[in-house]
């Protein structure tokens, strides 16, 4: 290579090539940019808030509105409380997958002889990271008759898997619940 003035003159095979140093500048430019694009890491996408606290509230929220509908014995404000898609798995029972089996669940339990005193507990709420589905863990104990007639007091467990639906409210979409006996 030789450079005279602003020209870059290069011998090829004997030949004089002419280039302006803009024009080796901007090729040299080029280079430099595409060769340092190619060792950039790619860019992480921006880490969400974390609003499992938040979410958190808002489930033991709806978890003591759902026990307020459960202890009046509200059949249609207790089902609002399942997404669509809910699956219930009662104790001694087959799955509930559809509204209407959902529907037959909680009304044979609300019609349950001496069905009174319900209280229910949750003990532990587990948020996702992802913030759109979370566990409810809980106890509930009621005062029923027996077979004999004779009230007694059952207490159960229960898991409730909650998922943030696209309004932002939460909705059960698996529930469970059994005796330790």
């Amino acid at each position: 290579m030789i450079v005279i003035g602003s020209t870059v003159k290069y011998l090829k095979g004997g030949v004089k090539v002419k280039y302006s140093r803009s024009f080796v500048s901007v090729c040299l430019l080029t280079a430099v940019a595409i060769l340092s694009s190619c060792g950039a890491a790619p860019q992480q996408a921006a880490t969400p808030a974390d609003t499992r606290a938040q979410d958190e509230a808002a489930i033991r929220a709806a978890a003591q509105e759902w026990g307020k509908t459960i202890k009046a014995k509200d059949l249609d404000a207790t089902l609002s409380f399942y997404a669509d898609d809910a699956w219930i798995n009662p104790e001694n029972a087959p799955i509930a997958k559809t509204a209407d089996q959902r529907r037959a669940v909680w009304a044979t339990f609300f019609a349950m002889p001496g069905l009174s005193d319900m209280i229910g507990d949750t003990t532990r709420v587990e948020v996702a990271r992802s913030g759109d589905l979370a566990a409810e863990y809980g106890i509930f104990s009621a005062t029923m008759n027996d077979k004999k007639g004779k009230p007694v007091m059952l207490t159960e467990k229960y898991v409730v898997t909650w998922k943030k639906q696209g309004d932002g409210k939460w909705k059960a979409i698996a529930d469970i619940w059994n005796t330790d006996k």
